[in-house]
């Protein structure tokens, strides 16, 4: 006798590799920033990317939290944006 009961994927929202490999993203950027002659730190791509991968991290780490993931975001692009103008000053 057949069953035919559908088959629901279980999905774990609380996934934590998006937060380890945004995290990973985030921080080899802040490095880059801060090695001399590196290129990383040049130019408005720079600004764009740093608040990019941090507000990647923040919105990953944030959505893991079960909260905002935008909330999130905001928070991380502005923390990138603050390591990068600190980056320049070194």
């Amino acid at each position: 006798m057949p069953n035919n009961t559908p088959v629901t994927p279980t999905i774990n929202p609380n996934q934590i590799i998006w937060v380890l490999l945004s995290g990973a993203m985030a921080l080899t950027f802040i490095v880059m920033l801060f090695l001399p002659q590196s290129g990383a730190g040049e130019g408005m791509v720079a600004t764009y990317s740093s608040m990019l991968w941090c507000g990647i991290f923040g919105a990953t780490l944030m959505r893991y939290l079960a909260r905002s993931g935008w909330v999130g975001f905001a928070m991380g692009s502005a923390l990138g944006f603050f390591i990068h103008l600190i980056s320049q000053v070194f």
